[in-house]
């Protein structure tokens, strides 16, 4: 299996034992491991590097762990972080968290913990990845639509009948209806359900005339 179908960790570690200790334990365990001794090295090649669980040392010399999740942060990294710490850094650790953090682990740890830590984050990527997924799918979809078309769907959304959709647009009846069919044709669904999920995915935001409300008798 190669790393990119792997559970991919990056240890990030100025403990060079640390590093090889930990390296050896976590292959054993199946997962793909690079190390590094420090930040910078890490954060000058992590953007060719397949989304993965970050293992920081919170206290290093020079760029700290804290520096390098905010770097992680602003390059729009997708790696999870799971903050390793030394006594007295807890508090610190826990803004780790607050800041996007997966986890954190005080040293000295038992190598379980860390695999469980480990896994919880790399579960909750896959998810993260996945979600992302749909919604780029679902948005390309979407960018198929003339602009008439979205406000038919916004309609759908919003759970409008034809009649007030073709009210607040300003259409008829059966202009909405062909529009509608000409949006699920586009969209590749049979069902005003399979509709409603994509413009969802894609975080549709009903906007305009067909936001306008019937006024009362």
């Amino acid at each position: 299996m190669d790393m990119a179908n792997r559970r991919n960790v990056y240890i990030v570690d100025d403990d060079e034992e640390v590093r090889s200790e930990l390296s050896e334990a976590l292959e054993m365990r199946g997962f793909a491991v690079h190390a590094y001794a420090d930040g910078t090295s890490f954060l000058s090649v992590q953007a060719a590097l397949p989304a993965g669980c970050v293992v920081l040392d919170l206290n290093m010399p020079g760029m700290g762990g804290m520096d390098v999740q905010q770097a992680l942060i602003a390059q729009g990294a997708l790696h999870k972080i799971v903050m390793l710490t030394g006594a007295g850094s807890v508090s610190t650790a826990v803004k780790a968290m607050h800041a996007g953090a997966t986890d954190f682990l005080e040293k000295p740890f038992h190598v379980d913990d860390l695999v469980r830590a480990i896994g919880s984050a790399v579960n909750r990527q896959a998810r993260e990845v996945e979600e992302e997924s749909r919604r780029r799918q679902a948005e390309a979809h979407i960018a198929r639509l003339s602009d008439r078309e979205r406000d038919v769907l916004c309609g759908m959304v919003l759970g409008l009948a034809n009649k007030i959709t073709a009210y607040r647009l300003g259409l008829s009846t059966r202009t909405v209806e062909a529009y509608r069919a000409q949006l699920m044709h586009k969209l590749e669904v049979k069902s005003l359900a399979e509709a409603v999920h994509i413009a969802m995915e894609a975080q549709l935001e009903p906007r305009g005339a067909i936001l306008r409300e019937v006024p009362e008798a």
